[in-house]
C-alpha cells in the first residue's frame, strides 16, 4: 500500500465521521424537541371542553355513588 491509498482511506473515514456527526446532531435536535413537547392537558381541555366537563361529571357521579361511610353520612345529615 502506498501513501495515496492511506490518504484516500483517511479522507473516506473523515467523510464518514462528518456524516455520523451530522446524524447525531439531527437525532439530538429531534430528541430535544420531543422532550420539550410535554403532555399539556390544558390544551386538550381547551379543544374539547364539553367532553371534559361531561367526563368530570361522570367521574364525580361514579365516586359519589360508591357511598360514604355510615358515620360520615350521619354527621352530614346532623348539620
Amino acid at each position: 500500500m502506498d501513501e495515496t491509498d492511506f490518504t484516500e482511506q483517511r479522507e473516506d473515514l473523515l467523510q464518514g465521521i462528518e456524516r455520523d456527526q451530522e446524524e447525531v446532531r439531527v437525532a439530538v435536535h429531534d430528541l430535544t424537541g420531543a422532550v420539550r413537547s410535554t403532555l399539556s392537558v390544558s390544551d386538550y381541555i381547551k379543544q374539547f371542553p364539553l367532553t371534559w366537563a361531561m367526563g368530570a361529571f361522570l367521574v364525580g357521579l361514579w365516586l359519589g355513588s360508591r357511598g360514604a361511610p355510615a358515620q360520615a353520612a350521619e354527621q352530614w345529615r346532623a348539620r
